[in-house]
Order: structure tokens, then sequence, then C-alpha cells
């Protein structure tokens, strides 16, 4: 039987598969939906928090989509958009390889290693959108969003922002991950104010300039994850939007996962959101497709990539001291 293979990626601990060629090719004729939920499924499957589907142009650019763990489509992954273009840079010893996703075009840099040895991408993504017109409601603030938002406590004031994924997102004095949730679920169970969805960000300030914030989303088809890529960059576009920092400082955006940076750039009098994080390989393996099918556990070979999983697990404990000094304890 033909083996597939796949590579497990990470950026912040958000754990994404990268799968060559085009979905529709690898699991054709409907399977495509059950597929991504086997492979993402973490008893029966693979584990992870989505799978990008990556085709090779052989030119240093490639198509990429992306399935969340449920099967849906979104346009972007932000983390595994860095993994999934580590994996061109280094197939073609690049500088910078470009990566297009329906009508965008994903310019994913080399970023160098951190201290600790991480190897680290920069993406760069969409202008970002304050009145999107379909995927969220128009306006910021809004009554309405308001009232969609209110938690168990006060209503939250949100600022609605596309990117080009549906994000709404809090700037918060302190951080409670039960209204998280709880905000989370009530924009899932709102379609007549949210369509298609929304992520849902609470950002909360670790230092007075805000250069420095602590950010965890709630995910459209995914629930809480250890990072949120897209949610990183549109809480970093926020903070702007609110004043608190100017738009070309790169701020350090702390997950639970991870920590990233972020920073605008001014294209055509619009706002180009950087995302710099780590792209790290966890392991490469090979499945039969055909077993997908079956009821037990997905069988597979896998190799472990330690040399990089011991560098980010440095970097790692050093977030987490830093999260735990400022009094933020994240559940995952």
């Amino acid at each position: 039987m033909s083996q597939l293979p796949v590579t497990k990626i990470h950026g912040s601990r958000n754990d994404i598969l990268v799968i060559e060629g085009a979905p529709e090719d690898r699991f054709p004729g409907g399977r495509l939906t059950s597929a991504v939920e086997r492979l993402c499924d973490r008893k029966l499957g693979l584990g992870s928090d989505g799978v990008y589907f990556v085709a090779d142009d052989g030119d240093g650019t490639g198509r990429a989509w992306f399935f969340n763990p449920d099967g849906s489509a979104a346009l972007l992954c932000g983390n595994g958009m860095r993994g999934a273009g580590r994996l061109l840079l280094d197939r073609y010893d690049a500088e910078q390889i470009v990566l297009h996703t329906g009508p965008y075009a994903f310019t994913v840099r080399d970023a160098g290693l951190t201290p600790h040895g991480v190897r680290q991408t920069a993406v760069e993504l969409p202008p970002v959108d304050f009145s999107p017109a379909d995927p969220i409601v128009a306006g910021v603030p809004s009554p309405v969003v308001e009232q969609a938002l209110e938690s168990y406590h006060a209503s939250l004031p949100a600022t609605a922002v596309a990117v080009p994924n549906s994000h709404l997102v809090s700037v918060i004095d302190a951080y409670d991950e039960g209204d998280l949730v709880k905000t989370g679920l009530r924009v899932a169970d709102t379609p007549e104010v949210f369509p298609l969805g929304a992520n849902v960000s609470f950002v909360l300030p670790l230092s007075a300039d805000s250069s420095e914030v602590y950010a965890q989303t709630y995910e459209r088809g995914a629930g809480l994850t250890q990072s949120c890529g897209s949610g990183v960059a549109a809480s970093r576009a926020v903070l702007s939007r609110l004043g608190r920092v100017a738009p070309d400082v790169p701020v350090r955006v702390r997950n639970p996962g991870g920590v990233a940076r972020s920073w605008l750039q001014e294209r055509d009098g619009r706002w180009q959101p950087v995302l710099e994080g780590n792209a790290t390989i966890v392991y490469r393996a090979e499945f039969d497709p055909d077993d997908l099918a079956g009821d037990g556990p997905l069988a597979f070979t896998r190799e472990d990539d330690d040399a990089e999983i011991a560098a980010f697990d440095a970097l790692y404990r050093e977030h987490r001291e830093v999260l735990a000094a400022a009094g933020v304890n994240p559940t995952i």
C-alpha cells in the first residue's frame, strides 16, 4: 500500500500537520473532511490543531489550503504558515518563498535562530480590515457586538478585524480563561450576528507601554489552542488601532504555547501585519491513507526531530516562567 508522508510542525505549540499536494488530489471523492478530522484526532489519529496542504510550484512559490480540526476550511493559520513556509525555505535553501491561498499571497522569510537554537520564520499577512463587509459585523465597536459578547459580569468592548480570518479582540485589565471560553461559545451560538463565526482574543498588557502582552484566543472550529497566529496579528493591529503602541514597533506577544513578535508595515495606506516566531519540526511520519477509514488508532511510522524539540523546550520553559511571574497561568 502506498504511504503518504506528513510533517508535524508547530508555532508556539500550535501543532499543524503539513501534507504535500492539493487536498482534493490527496483525498478525492468527498473524503477530505473525514480525513482531516481523523488525522487531527489526538486519540485515533496523528493529533493536531489543523492540516495544511501545500502544492509546490517548483519555483519558490506554492499553493496552500488550511483546514481546522473539524474539517472546516480557513483562509489562514498564521502559525502553520510559518511552518509550512519553512519546509519550502529548507527545500530550496532560500531566504524567502511565497505561498498563495485563495486571493492572498503570503511571503515567508527566514528569521534566523534564537539564542536557544530555535528556528524562526516571519510571514507577511494581508492588510488588516477593521470594517469587514462579510466575515463579521461592520463597525467597531458595535452595540450588537457588545451585546453578543456580554459576559456573566460585564459587557466587553470588542474590535472587529479581518486578517483575513475573522477576529474579535478585547483588551482587558485582568485575565479570566473561563470568561474567554464563555465569550467564544456565545459568538459560536450567535449566527445571526456572526454568520461565518469569529475567533475571539483577550489581550492583557504585560508592560506599561504595551510592548509586551499576553494574548489567548478561542478559535472558531478548534476552541482554546496553545496559540493562534492570526490572533497574534489581529491583537497586534488592535493595539495600534486603540493608540496603545505605534504601528512599526515590534510587540512581543505571549500565548500559552510560546512567544512571537508582530508589527505593522504600511502598504498603500493600510497596515500589513508581520508575524515572526518559531517554526519547529516535531517529526516526519508516513501512513496509509486507506487506514483512515478504520475504527482503531491510525498506524504510522515517525521520526522525531530531537534537536529541534529540545531547543524549543528550553525557550518554552523560560517563557512560562515569565508568564507565571506576571500572574498568568493558562490551563493549556
